[in-house]
């Protein structure tokens, strides 16, 4: 019998190589390991320790095995696919060999060739390596079934079950898109081994019509200085990306570790999307938004295929089993969590600056009080809480700077009656010109004359036809993108708990930048974070008395709906009535904009269940400071969106002071009494109206 030193000299090699080669115990190099195995496959028969080894394998009952082959040792997803098995195979009488693949897979060869001739391996189930070298050179004439996991594998037969990632990197970029990001980097492990999610990211750009910019784009990170090399480029310059996509577990944590170090938080700085399913993702600070793959599925799914091939003695690569080998792919699943957050955008796509840009220097303060500076204001029309506190918030810091407004007017939503007013504003040659347009076609002439001359002219919510950034100082808003967050969060929260399934939505129409984007950022919520709520039916109206009609028509259409999203709480009170008048008072309301009669009916216990809340004190605020520094020929971003609130019955008490600087009326905190269900919230009422 041939000794070890025997195979050492027939190979060439020393004896600790023929050693490692038949144990595995270190690297070597495939020549060698070819030289070795070729020295064995000549002998007649073989030495003990070989024997012996062979014998570990099959451990004494042939067939009892199943071989699972993992290509990635730092995937979560494979670790979670392993567990799963093998938890499902402890019922079917089969033990699982689980191997992990070096990066060169040949180097392998000999051992996986000793283990599939040792008959003890009844089926295999394969996370391909990257060049697919054990199907192709290993297991393509081992006759057993095998289940390729993962990914689909070319000119290999067998049973592929694998999740769709191209469509999970696409969702992940849409959200991300959607939500107002145009800079999005890519970060991957493996090109090879994933090109599927690289393709649904470029996918999704390309959709949007947002341009690849490579530099933003990272598929082969190997390694963890890898990454945090990539990230030094990234995250240092003026256009650094908004938001990630991080495609492989692996990258995940070296990129957490990075953005720890330096002080990078998220979502605020950067917004991400990863890839995986695992535990602590929900758990993290903040929680991370995930594309995950059902690993509990696909795991049962190939267990049972498998079982099934080795039943029927059904092999793998066989061409005569070939009609019998299925594909299965299986869908991924966006979870949003608090790692995304949206970017509030301008009448012209700018991303929204906080009112903290805006502050001033006490050299700026001293400056500005010796101008004796002079501004007016031109309302769409002052009658509401909204107007009034938008004047408050001006005059709060127009007073500290010693900054007169020597004229306000009301242009009761009428165009032609504001450029009117215009005009005469105009011709008090005031410094500053502050003004919210009732509609954006017919007043643009008029608003063309401002901004032709001296004027430093400050725009609330919208901007006339035909004005760019440059013909006025800055738009100040609120971000729409939160605003219309809150709404669909305050909708799909309720619908939820209450175990609602149907609702509609009703939409301003008209052609303003700042609805538009918060019902899409309401339906955006909807869709991606209540996909198991139905949306029946929408509708669009242009201005509030259509509203009435057209919220009656709706229900009658669909009288299945149980919710509505409403865009604001003056076309809110119009569903009201329609839906008084055809009995529906069972159907709950989420709209935007707190003020007296909405609070009322939630009081009540109304219809109206939620809403986002403006902060139109603060807008004032910062339209006030955003014109001093105009007047100092400061530079202002172009356009301010401030922040808004969430509003249910639980806080409203709360809410109402926040926004309107006082404490709530007396008719409020009576509705509260004498609403049934006042002792459970009043614990949440402020200690000042107790």
């Amino acid at each position: 019998m041939a000794t070890i030193n025997d195979i050492a000299k027939m190979a060439g090699v020393s004896v600790s190589t023929v050693s490692h080669v038949v144990n595995k115990t270190r690297y070597v190099s495939p020549e060698k390991v070819e030289k070795v195995e070729k020295a064995i496959q000549e002998l007649d028969n073989l030495p003990n320790f070989i024997v012996k080894k062979a014998a570990v394998l099959t451990a004494q009952v042939k067939g009892q095995y199943i071989l699972m082959v993992i290509a990635d040792k730092k995937s979560d997803f494979q670790r979670r696919i392993e567990q799963q098995i093998d938890e499902r195979l402890k019922q079917t009488g089969y033990t699982l060999i689980t191997v992990e693949c070096n990066s060169d897979i040949s180097g392998m060869e000999g051992f996986f060739r000793i283990l599939l001739e040792s008959n003890a391996v009844a089926g295999a189930l394969v996370f391909p390596d990257e060049k697919d070298v054990l199907l192709h050179r290993i297991l393509a004439d081992a006759k057993i079934p095998a289940v390729i996991l993962g990914r689909e594998v070319k000119d290999y037969m067998a049973d592929m079950i694998y999740t769709d990632t191209m469509d999970g990197a696409y969702k992940a970029a849409r959200h991300l898109i959607r939500k107002g990001h145009e800079r999005i980097g890519f970060l991957g492990r493996s090109r090879e081994r994933t090109p599927q999610r690289l393709d649904g990211f470029k996918k999704a750009l390309k959709e949007y019509g947002i341009p690849e910019v490579p530099e933003y784009i990272h598929p082969c990170l190997q390694r963890e200085q890898d990454v945090f090399d990539v990230l030094d480029k990234l995250l240092d310059g003026e256009r650094l990306p908004t938001a990630l996509l991080i495609a492989n577990y692996a990258v995940v944590i070296p990129f957490l570790k990075y953005i720890n170090a330096h002080n990078i938080s998220c979502p605020e700085d950067i917004s991400i999307v990863c890839f995986g399913s695992f535990d602590w993702a929900p758990l993290h600070t903040p929680a991370l938004t995930t594309v995950e793959q059902d690993t509990e599925q696909l795991a049962e799914i190939a267990a049972d295929v498998l079982m099934k091939r080795i039943e029927n003695k059904e092999c793998a690569n066989a061409p005569a089993c070939e009609s019998i080998y299925q594909t299965v792919t299986l869908p991924t699943k966006l979870v949003v969590r608090s790692s995304t957050c949206g970017i509030g955008r301008g009448p012209f796509g700018e991303k929204a600056a906080s009112m903290n840009e805006l502050m001033l220097s006490e050299k700026e303060i001293r400056s500005i009080r010796l101008k004796k500076t002079t501004a007016v204001i031109s309302f769409h029309y002052a009658g509401k809480a909204w107007m009034e506190l938008h004047l408050k918030g001006i005059r709060n810091i127009f007073d500290n700077l010693g900054i007169s407004i020597i004229g306000t007017t009301d242009a009761h939503f009428d165009p032609r009656l504001q450029c009117r007013q215009l005009e005469s504003l105009r011709m008090l040659e005031p410094d500053i010109l502050i003004a919210m347009p009732t509609d954006n076609k017919t007043t643009a002439d008029a608003f063309q004359k401002i901004a032709d001359s001296d004027i430093h002219l400050i725009l609330i919510s919208n901007v006339p036809a035909g004005l760019h950034h440059g013909d006025y100082v800055t738009c100040v808003s609120i971000n729409e993108h939160s605003h219309g967050q809150n709404m669909g969060h305050g909708l799909g929260e309720y619908m939820r708990q209450h175990k609602l399934k149907h609702y509609g939505m009703i939409v301003h129409g008209a052609d303003f930048y700042a609805t538009t984007q918060r019902d899409s950022a309401a339906r955006q919520v909807m869709s991606e974070e209540y996909p198991t709520m139905h949306l029946c039916g929408s509708v669009s109206f242009e201005k509030e008395d259509e509203v009435y009609k057209k919220a009656g028509d709706l229900i009658k259409r669909y009288p299945e709906i149980e919710a509505l999203y409403i865009s604001w709480d003056g076309p809110a009170m119009e569903v009201i009535a329609a839906l008084t008048e055809l009995g529906r008072t069972d159907i709950a309301i989420v709209t935007s904009d707190l003020d007296y009669a909405d609070a009322l009916n939630m009081a009540k216990g109304g219809m109206i269940k939620a809403l986002s809340a403006q902060c139109p004190y603060e807008q004032g605020q910062a339209i006030a400071l955003a014109a001093a520094k105009a007047v100092l020929n400061k530079t202002v971003p172009p356009f301010i969106g401030i922040e808004s609130i969430s509003v249910t019955s639980d806080n409203l008490l709360k809410s109402w002071k926040q926004v309107f600087k006082e404490d709530p009326r007396p008719e409020l905190l009576q509705a509260f009494r004498e609403n049934p269900n006042y002792t459970e919230r009043q614990i949440n009422l402020p200690l000042s109206i107790m």
